[in-house]
């Protein structure tokens, strides 16, 4: 069995996973400091496009929601956007509808 050593530092192994990245200060101004008291907490919950949320995203979700509020933090609810092969037509209203109905 062959090894062949190949010489790349980081910067070359970062471009060749994330050929598009743009600079630091693009991000920065994108997504700002968030001014949060110390130890509050940023919590997300990103269900599935199907537009049936399962009880157990249903409790995730609410003890993230709670644990937002107990720290006076941040709970973003995002439909997650990457699973376009599960994706539903008004998937999306379906999780708002179950959300609201709780």
């Amino acid at each position: 069995m062959y090894h062949t050593k190949i010489n790349m530092d980081y910067k070359d192994l970062a471009n060749l996973i994330f050929p598009n990245i743009k600079d630091r200060q693009y991000y920065e101004e994108k997504y700002p400091v968030r001014d949060l008291k110390e130890g509050a907490m940023v919590v997300r919950f990103a269900p599935s496009p199907t537009g049936f949320v399962h009880i157990g995203g249903i409790f995730t979700s609410v003890i993230c929601s709670k644990l937002a509020k107990q720290t006076d933090g941040v709970f973003m609810l995002r439909v997650e956007d990457t699973d376009q092969k599960r994706e539903v037509e008004n998937g999306v209203n379906r999780n708002n509808r179950g959300f609201k109905e709780i």
